[in-house]
């Protein structure tokens, strides 16, 4: 009976122990299956943050291209305008009047081109203050236009040279405005997506 109680003995407390030993290793196995799901999860968050820092720099990049377009195309137009204007101090030549005037047309054209591709862009305050930038440009080369080719028809009174004057003079304050405008709120805008960046990292 004795040895009967022995083995019993022997067998409680080798089963005791198998299920200790298996219920702790049950736990140490959910617990690693915890901290590799914590680890994962981790791990697609730095993902999550990288794509996202990745993207704003990339959106940075692409706004800040447009937003020089812009300013570029604007300049030479604004070059263009000028010489086109120049004309107007000079004997009426119809060929020369036509090569400018189609440069600065053109120039004028590739401004606005310029001022959609920041409406994609955006923000909207920096797409709207583009748009009004770029027609700015474009109401700044009606003056010499129409100066030139009243020109053409015949010598012009001091009131229509005055006019000219008066009406140049406005349109290059207001481009120069719309520009004081835009360059800000395109800065800001830049900035904006830098400091969102900052704070994700």
């Amino acid at each position: 009976m004795t040895t009967a109680i022995a083995i019993v003995g022997t067998l409680l407390g080798s089963g005791l122990t198998a299920f200790v030993t298996a219920r702790t290793e049950r736990r140490n196995n959910e617990a690693l299956e915890r901290q590799q799901i914590r680890q994962e999860a981790a791990q697609d968050r730095t993902q999550l943050r990288e794509l996202r820092i990745e993207h704003r720099k990339w959106r940075r990049d692409r706004r800040q291209a447009a937003y020089q377009a812009l300013m570029d195309a604007a300049h030479e137009a604004e070059g263009a305008i000028w010489q086109l204007a120049r004309l107007t101090l000079e004997p009426y030549d119809q060929a020369r009047y036509d090569m400018l005037r189609g440069a600065a047309i053109d120039a004028v054209r590739a401004t606005l081109q310029a001022a959609n591709t920041v409406q994609l862009e955006g923000p909207t305050g920096v797409a709207q203050a583009a748009a009004e930038y770029a027609e700015a440009v474009d109401r700044h080369i009606h003056p010499p236009i129409d100066y030139l080719m009243e020109l053409s028809k015949g010598p012009l009174s001091n009131e229509q040279k005055d006019r000219f004057r008066s009406s140049a003079a406005e349109t290059a304050r207001l481009v120069e405005d719309m520009k004081r405008r835009f360059v800000p709120r395109a800065r800001e805008a830049l900035d904006e997506l830098m400091d969102e960046g900052d704070r994700q990292t």
